[in-house]
């Protein structure tokens, strides 16, 4: 539509016949508008699809959430497990008399620990320090850091436990969240994949047209004229840039 009605404005115009000149003009230029935003379109879909494709997005943190969930859903089990065999032995207050389990409360704070300092790294290098996808992470790196204290204290009292099963809950929260933004992520990666060939073949023809196309686009109004310009540049640096 756009050849043809540039054609055939060009030919009026040498006939002298203006007035049907510039309805084919508007023609073109309505097409021109169209071809403009879903170059637009294209330009936001690929800078998306480039994004996504970054190493050491999404997938990696979604995968440390999993594990520090079920390594935390382990040591609970582990607590509770001591816990119940403390008050069998006569710590009513959920105390060990000192000598007893060390050992064991002395593993299961450095597994503690261990998920504490995980979830740090995670929040300090995937979740921009409380500003990701995965919120504000501090108060459960706080939780954990008492926990720690309990454990070294050789206490598991009714509170602690408490403690425990909110951050469990917490970061199951965390994991489902993480999953399902990469799941948002990939269908727009995969849409965005899909996208450029069909889009390539139709600049590669327009810009074929672009020579018989130079007297009308510089009558286009200058504004429409800039916009246009701008994003087919914008999306063939996209296409031939080495990092696609």
């Amino acid at each position: 539509k756009i050849n043809f009605n540039i054609g055939k404005s060009l030919e009026l115009l040498g006939d002298r016949r203006t007035p049907e000149a510039n309805r084919a003009q508007q023609f073109a230029m309505t097409s021109l508008n169209n071809l403009a935003l879903m170059l637009n379109e294209a330009l936001e879909q690929l800078q998306n699809a480039m994004k996504n494709s970054k190493p050491g997005s999404g997938k990696g943190q979604k995968q440390s959430m999993q594990q520090l969930q079920k390594m935390q859903e382990q040591l609970n089990k582990n607590m509770q497990n001591a816990r119940d065999k403390m008050q069998r032995e006569g710590g009513n207050m959920g105390t060990v008399p000192k000598g007893q389990m060390s050992q064991e409360f002395a593993k299961m704070a450095q597994q503690q620990q261990m998920i504490r300092e995980a979830l740090q790294k995670i929040n300090k290098d995937d979740n921009k320090d409380g500003k990701g996808s995965l919120g504000n992470l501090n108060q459960m790196v706080q939780e954990m850091k008492q926990t720690e204290l309990d454990l070294v204290n050789k206490k598991i009292n009714e509170e602690t436990m408490n403690r425990q099963k909110r951050l469990e809950i917490k970061l199951l929260d965390a994991d489902k969240a993480q999953r399902e933004q990469d799941q948002d992520s990939k269908r727009e990666s995969n849409a965005a994949k899909e996208f450029p060939p069909s889009y390539q073949q139709m600049l590669d023809k327009f810009k074929k047209q672009q020579q018989g196309e130079t007297e009308l686009i510089q009558k286009l109004p200058p504004n429409l004229n800039y916009y246009y310009k701008n994003k087919i540049s914008e999306y063939f640096k996209l296409l031939n840039s080495p990092n696609r």
